[in-house]
Parts: C-alpha cells; structure tokens; sequence
C-alpha cells in the first residue's frame, strides 16, 4: 500500500499508536533485507528487489560493500492482519488506516564494529529495538554490543531468529537439530542479557569469552539449560510472543502464537493453551487429542510442538529445492496451497520453472515476513508514552550532578519541573516545553531538500546541507521556530553560557532516501531539523525555554583507536582541507579530530573501514581536494614490569629516584611499582562513574564550591569553541582575569589549577615544563588532597578527550559562539565548550560520553526530587561497591602488595582519572622508607638535567635513561651529580641543614571507593619538627607541585609521550632547612631568582616521576582487539599462518555443530591489525572472516632497553636483543612513535663507518 505523507503525519498526533524502533545485529545477519521487506510491505519497494535493492543503503560504499555504514530512518504504516488478505495490504482503505492503523518509525543501523557509533545514535532515539542473529553463525561480537547498547539505553527488546533456510539448505540439519540450536541460542542470548542485569561481566570481550566457555562446559556435560544467573524469568521467550523465527532472504516469518492460531481449529485446541505449549517439552498425541508434557526418558518417543507443527512442515517445503531431488515441486506446492488455503498464490505462480521462486511465493502468502515482525514490534515493545518513564532515568540524571549544588529560585525549579515532567509523561500538549535531543548532524546535497513553492532552487545543487536528526521528547516542535541551543555542560542556573538561540528553518520527515516537509511535529517522533547545521557540531539539547537541563549524553562502545595524520596534496589548498575537516567533523558522530602541536591534522576513527569512509568522505565530498594520508598511527600506553605477568623473566629491581628543587629547599624520594591488569583495567572501564563520585563528592561537602572550581566555572572561554587564529587569545585572556581574581581575592592557588588544567588539556608539555616562574605559588586545600580539580572537571560534564576539540583544532564555526553576555565585554564569559567543538552539542566520544553508570546515579522520576537523588546516590554505591570488588578480587589474585596499595591512593592520573595510583604517605611505618634506602639503589638526578628537561620533555630521559636504564652506573659520576645538585642550592652555602619529612596527602581515592575508612583518613604533616608561621603555604606548595607533577607526568611517559598505564607511585619529601631555624615556614625559597615554589615543585616531580618509570623496568602497553575468526576446515592453515604473523594469541577453537566451519579466539594487537581482514581472506581464498572488537591494554613483555652481553644470551636473543635477526620490537615500536612525534631518538645514521663507500651515478 502507497501510503500518503499527509496519513503518516496524522498518525504522528496518536502517541499510543506510534513505535520508534531499530533494528539491531552483527554484521551480515540481515538488517537491511529485513528493513528492506517491512519497506515493500508499504509500496515503496518492488516485491522482486527486496534484498537487492537494500533501499536504506543511499550510499554507493555501502552499496559496494554490501554493509550498511550509516543508520538510516524510515516512517511506515502498519495496519494488524492487512498482510493476510488476498488483495494484501493494498486493500485497507483510508478509513482503516486511520482507525487502526500504527505509526512504526524505523532506524536500520549499522552491523558493523568500525560504526558502533551509529548504534548509540539509533537507540537513543528508540523505545524497543529487533535483535536479529543469524541461525548458523549465532551470537557473534557485535551481538553482544548492540544488545549491551539497548540495555544500557533502557530499550525494550525482541528477537528474531533470521536465516533458518541456511539449516535446512547449508547445513542440512534435521527439524530436532534445529530446534535444539535454535534453543542453544536463544539461551545465550537470555544469558548474556541477564549478565547485564547483575553486572557479572563488565566488558565486551570478557562476555563474548565468558559464554564460549560457557558454551564448552555445556558441551562437556554441563546442562546449559540450567544456566540462569539470578534465577530470573528470561527475557525471551517464544511462548510470550516476543521471539520471532524467520528468513528474510524468502520473505517469511512466523511467531509461535500466529502457529498456534492456525492449528487451533486442526486440532481441537484452545489457542491460548496451545500458545504456551508449543515452545518447550510439550508433545501432541494424535490418538488422545492431547497434550503432554516430555519426561526425560522418553524424549525419544516424542517430537516437541514446534518440531511437528512448525519445522517439520517447512522442511518438507524446503526439500524440493534441495539439489538432487527429484520432487514434483508444482504438485507439492499446490498441495500446500490448498491446504493452508492460500488465495494469493496462482498457478501462473506454481508454474514458474525456478523452484525456489515458487517455495518463497508459496511462504510469503503462508507466513508474510511484515506481519510476523510488525505485530511483534506493537504488541511488545512500548509507545513513546509508556517507554518515556522507564527511560527517565537515564536521559536525565539527578539535578544535583547537573547544578553543581547552586540553589536555585522557585520560579526556576518549577519550570525545571514542568520541562522533566513533560519528558517523563511524552507530553504533547502545545503548551508543554519543547525538548528534542539531536542525536548526529546528517550531511545531504542540497538538491535533495523538498523545494518550496515560491523559494530557488540551491545555487549548488552538490552543496552539502546538515540536518540535525533527533527526536521530540516533550512538546510540539514547529518549523520556525525559536529554540534553545544547550550543550552537555549546560547549567540551567547560569543561563547565558553554553546556550545559543536559533530558528527551526525545516522539519522533514526521513523516508530513507527522501525527505518530506513537515509543518510541525509532536513528542514522541523521529525528525529531521533543517537550519541548525552552525548551532551543533554532533549532539545536542534543543528546547523552547532556558530552564531545561541537556539530555545525558550517548555512549560509545569502542574507542577511536586507528589515527592518521592527513595533510593537503598542495599547500595552498590548506584553507579547504580546515573547512573540510570542520564540516567531517561534524557529520561523523564518532570521529575525533586533533590538531597536533607540530601542526597536523590527525583522524581518529574506530577502525580500517570507518577510516577509509571518512577519508573518502574528506576528499570526495567535503574538502574535494587530493589528500595526502600517513600510515596509520596506533595509540600505546606506557608501564612498568610486572613479574606476575612474566614468572620467568629476571629483572633487576627498581631504583628510587631522587630529586631536588632549584632552590635545593625540597628533596623528592620516587619509586614505580606496577598494578595487576585487571586492576588498571577496571579504572579505566569505570573513569566516568569516578569522575561522577568525585563531582558528587564535591557538591555534597559544600553549598559553596571552593575557590578552585569557582574560578574553573567561571572561565567557560578555556573550553570554547574558538577558532584556531583566537585560540591563544582566548588562553591569555583567561590567564589576565585569572591573575586579576588572584589580586581581588588574595588567592594564591588559582594559577596552579589553571596551569595544570592547561597541560592536561593537551598543552605543550615542554610551555608546561618551564612554568618554574609562573606556575603559581601554592594551591588550594582540595587541591592538596587531589580532589577539588577531578571535582571541577566533573562538574562540567567534560571528559579529557571533550578538551581537546573544538577550540584547540580550529574546526568549530565562529558563529557558534553562546549568546553574548552584555556585561562580558571580552567575550569570555559566553564561550562554548571546547569539546570537539560543542557549540549547543554534546560530544560524543568513547572517554567523553561513555556513560555506562550515569544510569547508576538516577532513580525513577516518579517520587519526588529529593527521594530521587536520594536513590541515585543509593545505586551509584552499588556501582561503587561493584568496583571496589573488582579492584580487590584483582589484587588478590596478583599475589602482590597490590591489596596494600589500594588502601592509600591519593589520587588518580592522568586526568585525576586514570589507571595510575599517587600514593598517600604510609601512615603504618613511623619512620620514612625510602629515604632509607642505601644509596646503590638510589639515582640522584641533578639540576642540570632538571633544567635540560625544560626545553624538551623528553631530552633529559634521552640524556638520562632512554640509552638503558639498566646500564650499570658508575658511583663516581653519581657523586659528581649529586656534587652538581648542591651547587645549585641556596642553602648548601650555609653549611648545616637540618631535614623535615612532610607527610603527603590522604587516601581520598580510597575512601570514597570503599577501599579504606573515612575515618582512618589523616591530614598532611611532619614529623620532629615544630612548625611555625607560614607553614600550611609551604606545604600546601609542596602538596600542589607534587600533584600537579605526578599529572602531567601520567599524561605523558618517558618512552615516547604516550600516557602512563597500570602503575603507583610512591612519593617521599624532605624539606632542608638551615640548622637552628625556629619557623621551617619562613625559610628562603629563592622564588625571586626560581620562579614560585610550587612551580619548582612540580617541574622537579614531574621529571623524578618520568625518570622513576625507567628506572622500574620500563615497558610498552598496547591495545588488544578480540579477535573472532569463521573458517572452513581446509584454511585453517592459512588463518594460522596469518594470526601467527600478526603476533596473534589463540585463546580457543572450537568447531560450530553440524557444520565443518570452525570459530577461532584470539588477541591480536592494534598495531598489527591493518589489512588484517584483508590478509586473512586472501590467504584462506575466501573462506574465513574475522570480526574485531577492542578489548583491553596489555603490557608488551619485551624490555625495550635489553642489549644481550654473555654470549648465551647472544646465541639466544641475537645481536638486536629479541631474536636472530630480529629487532627489538618494543624499542622499534617507540622509535617509531618518537620520530612521528619529533622526539629525539639515538638512531645510528651511520651504522659502519669503514664500510661506507661512494656509490657509482648510473646513467
């Protein structure tokens, strides 16, 4: 049935009548040919090119590639049992689809794991989503993705079980083999929902290997059948309705309740009993009418329900079109046909000389594929009505997280109420506030837009448009609107920054390949919003009125791993490859763009495949210049030893490292020690739920944040979308008021936060290293313990990756600054955030936007406020107590003193964030540890490598240790250093100089973690000594450098800048104070003629931290995907052989039941994954795929400085340390990154002198 843009959008005023769906798979599992036969069900396509023409694939890539590379939307009309009459759905007249008909907006998305992202986006706009998994390949990576997606998104579920032909036709398995698989996998499927549910398996990978085991054991003997985590009602179940068995290449599918309807009357049955007896160990017995239940012992007798009625019958059918049979195939269809009673089968039908033409006319008409799906998606998944409590939660966390403990008048609260209760209730009334949240910008010609009457037609038709694709949640959204532009870190108390005004030019209804004008469009459906493309640059909150908190952002599944640096072919079209980028950038909801401090332009993307579509993209569509693309760039990690993880391997134990200030006042005492993987995995996985706690922990502690993150919130302009040319304007604009607020209010730690906010920000570490004299001072109390910065930064709602965007790449529109602020006028108090460019669009980014456990802090909308919070900080220490088990399961199976540690993290790093522990003093030893170390395992470093690592971060680990840390050290020149450090000390000159040890910081990580008892929590002080005046100052200094050196430290390691991974940092101090000296406060800190102590401070830890990791047995990190490889038996030799090259670690192999294909596991690392997929179909010719997902970091057990000295260890390991003729892979690896860097390197230009000679011209 044609159905008329002016039916759909009367529809669209019918909440209870609406479903907004997507569909959901891994790849190759038949999204798009299923989208494809709901779409003819509606005219739009030929019945014949159903599956061919893959009408939601507008891409010719995605045409070529035969995957779908973009989620598409899609509004259709659906009228119950339409599909079953003769005439078919062509037959309803207008009335009936008026009166009965339902509105079904549906998303196809993306199966693939390069385009996770456009999984997020799609059900972000959805209230239920089809799960579909193929019946011969089953429950593959991407399956537990997209069904980890839904679950955290709050979306219902169904599920179809597609392709049961390939059993019939490919494996030829018998109708109990079948039943028996299709049992198997909806098993898992139900188990893998229900390890969601108690949080069982916190990551991707560790799911897809948990039930492959789980798999095994049941292979052994186990009865998976038993398996339920909590003793649940599983999800799916075919006798509720909710699990649909269907094959979208012929066109058919079926419920068990559309069977049971159909033999009811055959068999004399009640329909509902029957319903609930055909899925299980139910049999019917012909004689007695009845139906019983199965006994184990004599399952052989008996055949279930939906063996005899449902699979036996379409095996039948199927057999005339197995080859070699030589079945009438006409007078086998008739006689179904007549049977089953169909109608709307010919005999012109019947006649066809195809027999597979005829078996799917046959089950079209018998078990129509829409029908089937359709009446699944009404019955069982909810109207936008019913689905928008339940979602509350997670689409608006508490306010507290969003207000930042400002109090707020009632005439604002109301209003905050009013629009979160027109959110939760899907209010459509025209005076309920307007809320849509934008979930991606989507880039079409302009030619393609509806053409007013009146109006020209575009001056260039091939002119890219950005529409912004969203979803209405409350009101009624009219085209010309007004609206309000909200990023994520919008706060409705501070109403003039992160918001801008603009109007609504455009709504169009998305039909795939169309776009129909709309006038307007109430809550609950899918849009398309012309007339915001320079408002948002991804995803972000419209609404009609300023008091509306934004919409809690996406979550990404993966991270932007694969990199590459792209520059114009020629020079002078750089301004087009920066307007190009800024335009990419927007259009790709997953894509990150960086702009490197050497000036290039670098591409993040989640895969080869999404790589190569952006730069296709890039160079055809929006910067249409010839580009010049550079190998891909890998991301590593950077740790040290772990003799867990390498039992047999000898390492020499690690030194501390000693360092001390320019004015020689403060001596540093460092040491490196690794943390267990799991550990540093489980930080990394729940950085945002921390980042949360410390915001909440911030917001509770006071009404009134304290001076640091005042001074942080004030200065919105540090994360503005700026331009490039303005970017360190804005910077220095920032630091004039900084130091102003410093002179108004007496403050002396502001600079501090500044300055560390900047180098986390991703500034120049070497500008960062030379703030000896202009760092400031000291630093604040919560700046001492760690917590007030993390604090800050959460509060924003800013991840580190959000920061560096937007501003700093130059990439975001000048005109998409917030509404200016009359009494501003710098223009700074009006400045979006830098992330990415969010002008009004919330970022989307794995480390930004992964917000797996802001679910954790919400509670339902339907108590009241207070309640609500209350809740919300219930289940959030459920997160906590969750994670707190991990971290101490983790420790104690790493048999270190890793449980010891846990107990005294002060802070985390990088980005107050990361998998890296800054230890509190020891509270248990009265005396000091390190400091009494004897000196030949103590590396003193002097002032003047201190002061060579200024210009260069990494010149003073080159001159230091990057030649080998393990070398042996001659004790002569370490007298010489330690003679060279005292001559850059004030205090050395007046001989005697007494020490007194500082007490750092207290475990607040711990504490709030669950790790260690507030109570046992202790302040920072020293021992022997009495303190006097100007004290707290000096300590607080000493406190804030060391933080802020232990932050940019993490943030960039010693090897080759990458950041610092799964490592804890012990720290000492020692103040030297002349003999007989009263008031240790008011000693001469020399800041006249060395800068600000506290920039001394942290320039001194910051090089002690660094030069610690080498000295601790210094060790590459790299990323691991989980590999997932489908073979035939006679490649596997070649997949071996490809796995093997490729540095590969088999995890399991198992053969598929009933079938030669085998399933191979594996961890391949990141950095030999391009043209994997590639390599691997050309070596087995074909017959293997493989599917990669990101799974976890691990150390690189190879020692980067190793140079082989006995002669066994040369016979052993070669001349280059790993093996004969073979280089050293982790030094390799870190040149390599260190020469794309600029970094120095001790490359040999000249390998052999006397072996050079002049080489003859050849003409």
């Amino acid at each position: 049935m044609n159905v008329a843009i002016e039916r759909l959008s009367g529809l669209q005023q019918h909440t209870a009548r609406i479903r907004n769906i997507c569909i959901l798979a891994h790849v190759d599992h038949g999204k798009t040919t299923l989208s494809d036969h709901l779409i003819a069900s509606n005219g739009l396509i030929h019945p014949k090119l159903v599956g061919e023409m893959r009408y939601l694939d507008s891409r010719d890539d995605e045409q070529a590639r035969g995957i779908t590379m973009k989620s598409s939307s899609i509004s259709l009309l659906y009228v119950p049992g339409a599909a079953y009459r003769p005439e078919g759905p062509r037959s309803c007249s207008e009335e009936e689809k008026a009166a009965t008909g339902y509105l079904v907006n549906l998303i196809d998305s993306p199966g693939h794991v390069d385009f996770c992202s456009e999984v997020s986006t799609a059900a972000r706009l959805s209230d239920g989503a089809l799960v579909l998994v193929d019946a011969v390949e089953g429950v593959c990576i991407q399956t537990h993705a997209v069904l980890r997606q839904a679950w955290e998104e709050k979306v219902r579920l169904c599920l179809v079980i597609n392709k049961i032909d390939r059993l019939i036709l490919e494996l030829q398995l018998q109708p109990q083999e079948a039943y028996e698989r299709i049992k198997g996998i909806i098993t898992q499927v139900n188990m893998i929902v229900s390890a969601f549910e108690s949080e069982s398996f916190m990551s991707e990978a560790d799911a897809v290997l948990a039930h492959e085991n789980t798999k095994a054991n049941a292979d052994a003997g186990a009865q998976q059948d038993e398996v339920d985590l909590e003793d649940k009602e599983d999800q799916f179940q075919p006798q509720l309705g909710n699990v649909a068995f269907a094959s979208a290449h012929d066109g058919w599918a079926f419920r068990v309740g559309q069977m049971a309807q159909q033999y009811a009357d055959k068999l004399g049955c009640n329909a509902s009993a029957l319903e609930q007896a055909f899925w299980g160990d139910y049999a019917f017995q012909a004689k007695t009418k009845r139906i019983i239940k199965i006994k184990p012992d004599q399952a052989h007798k008996h055949k279930p329900l939906f063996v005899q009625l449902a699979l036996e019958p379409l095996w039948r059918l199927y057999e005339v079109c197995i080859p070699g049979t030589d079945a009438d195939v006409k007078a086998v269809m008739g006689k179904a046909v007549k049977s089953l009673n169909l109608t709307q089968v010919t005999d012109r039908m019947l006649a066809h000389s195809d027999a597979r033409t005829v078996l799917r006319a046959v089950l079209k008409a018998w078990l129509p594929l829409s029908e089937a799906v359709l009446s699944m998606a009404v019955e069982h998944l909810p109207d936008p009505a019913t689905a928008a409590p339940g979602r509350l939660a997670r689409l608006l966390p508490p306010q507290q997280l969003h207000l930042k403990g400002a109090q707020l008048s009632k005439d604002l609260q109301e209003a905050l109420d009013a629009a979160e209760k027109g959110v939760e209730r899907c209010n459509t009334s025209p005076e309920a506030p307007v809320v849509v949240y934008v979930s991606k910008m989507v880039a079409v010609p302009a030619a393609a837009l509806p053409r007013q009457e009146g109006k020209p037609g575009p001056q260039d038709p091939s002119q890219e448009v950005f529409l912004a694709f969203g979803r209405v949640f409350s009101g009624v959204l009219r085209d010309g609107q007004a609206m309000h532009v909200l990023s994520a870190a919008y706060n409705p108390a501070q109403p003039n920054l992160q918001r801008q005004v603009h109007h609504v030019d455009g709504l169009y209804l998305m039909m795939g390949r169309g776009l129909d004008r709309l006038q307007q469009v109430p809550a609950g459906n899918v849009i398309a919003i012309g007339g915001l493309g320079t408002a948002i640059l991804k995803s972000a909150t419209i609404t009609s009125t300023p008091a509306c908190r934004p919409l809690a952002p996406m979550l990404f599944q993966a991270a932007p791993i694969v990199k590459v640096a792209v520059e114009a072919a020629l020079p002078s079209e750089l301004p087009r490859l920066v307007e190009g980028l800024r335009l990419l950038n927007r259009a790709d909801p997953f894509l990150e763009v960086t702009l490197q401090d050497k000036g290039e332009y670098v591409l993040g993307a989640a895969g080869e495949v999404h790589l190569e579509t952006v730069i296709k993209d890039l160079r055809e569509r929006f910067a249409r210049i010839q580009l010049q693309v550079s190998p891909p760039l890998v991301a590593f990690r950077e740790s040290v030893f772990l003799q867990s993880e390498a039992p047999e391997a000898v390492v020499k134990p690690p030194k501390v490292v000693e360092a001390t200030t320019a004015n020689g006042v403060c001596t540093l005492r460092i040491t490196a020690v690794a943390l267990p993987g799991a550990v540093a995995t489980a930080l990394d996985e729940n950085a945002d739920l921390i980042r949360m706690m410390l915001a909440s922990t911030s917001v509770q502690s006071s009404s009134e944040p304290p001076a640091a993150e005042l001074h942080l919130d004030s200065h919105p302009a540090e994360n503005s979308t700026a331009t490039d040319d303005n970017a360190d304007l804005v910077r220095g604009q920032a630091k004039q008021q900084q130091q102003q607020q410093q002179q108004q209010h007496s403050s002396v730690d502001g600079a501090a936060v500044q300055k560390a906010e900047e180098c986390s920000d991703g500034t120049a570490l070497d500008t960062c290293d030379t703030a000896n004299g202009q760092a400031s001072s000291s630093a604040g109390p919560d700046m001492r313990h760690g917590i007030g910065a993390s604090a800050a930064d959460a509060a924003q709602g800013l991840s580190d990756t959000e920061r560096v965007g937007g501003s700093r790449l130059g990439l975001a529109d000048p005109s998409q600054g917030s509404q200016a602020d009359p009494s501003d006028p710098s223009g700074l108090q009006h400045g979006s955030q830098g992330s990415r460019g969010i002008t009004g669009g919330c970022n989307s980014n794995i480390k930004g936007t992964k917000d797996a456990e802001n679910a954790a802090f919400t509670s339902n909308s339907d108590n009241a406020e207070q309640q609500s919070e209350e809740e919300g900080q219930s289940t959030a220490s459920g997160k906590v107590g969750i994670l707190k088990q991990r971290l101490l399961a983790a420790a104690k199976e790493a048999e270190a003193n890793s449980s010891a540690l846990l107990k005294r993290v002060w802070a985390l790093g990088p980005k107050r964030t990361g998998p890296n522990f800054l230890l509190s003093s020891d509270t248990a030893s009265s005396s000091s540890t390190l400091f009494s170390v004897p000196d030949s395992a103590v590396v003193r470093l002097s002032a003047k490598q201190e002061k060579k690592s200024g210009s260069h971060p990494a010149q003073a680990d080159i001159a230091a240790g990057y030649g080998g840390p393990q070398q042996v050290e001659d004790p002569s020149s370490r007298l010489a250093e330690s003679a060279e450090a005292d001559s850059y000390s004030e205090l050395s000159a007046k001989g005697g100089v007494s020490q007194v040890e500082v007490r750092l910081g207290r475990p607040e990580v711990s504490s709030m973690l669950g790790l260690a008892p507030a109570s046992g929590m202790h302040g920072s002080g020293t021992t022997g000594h009495s303190m006097g005046q100007g004290w707290d100052r000096l300590q607080h200094s000493v406190e804030s450098g060391i933080m802020h050196g232990y932050q940019l430290a993490t943030s960039a390691g010693p090897l080759c800048d990458e950041a610092m991974w799964g490592m804890a940092f012990e720290v000492e101090v020692r103040l030297n104070v002349p003999e007989g000296e009263d008031n240790p406060g008011s000693v001469n800190l020399a800041e006249e003629v060395y800068g600000p102590f506290s920039g001394q401070v942290t320039s001194t830890a910051r090089q002690a931290f660094r030069r610690a990791v080498l000295e601790g047995g210094p060790r590459l990190v790299e990323a691991m995907f989980l590999c997932q490889v489908s073979t035939a038996s006679e490649a596997l030799s070649g997949v071996y052989a490809v796995l093997g090259r490729r540095r590969a670690r088999v995890v399991r192999e198992e053969m598929r039941e009933g079938s030669d294909l085998f399933s191979i596991h594996a961890y391949l690392p990141a950095q030999a994954s391009f043209g994997f997929a590639n390599d691997m179909r050309r070596q087995s010719s074909g017959a293997a795929s493989a599917s990669l997902m990101l799974s976890h970091w691990e150390r690189l057990q190879i020692d980067p400085f190793f140079v082989p000295v006995t002669e066994e260890e040369r016979e052993e390991f070669g001349e280059e340390g790993q093996g004969v003729g073979t280089a050293n892979l982790a030094r390799t690896i870190i040149d390599e990154v260190r020469r794309r860097k600029g970094l120095p390197t001790d490359r040999k230009v000249v390998e052999v002198s006397t072996k050079q000679r002049t080489r003859a011209r050849k003409v």
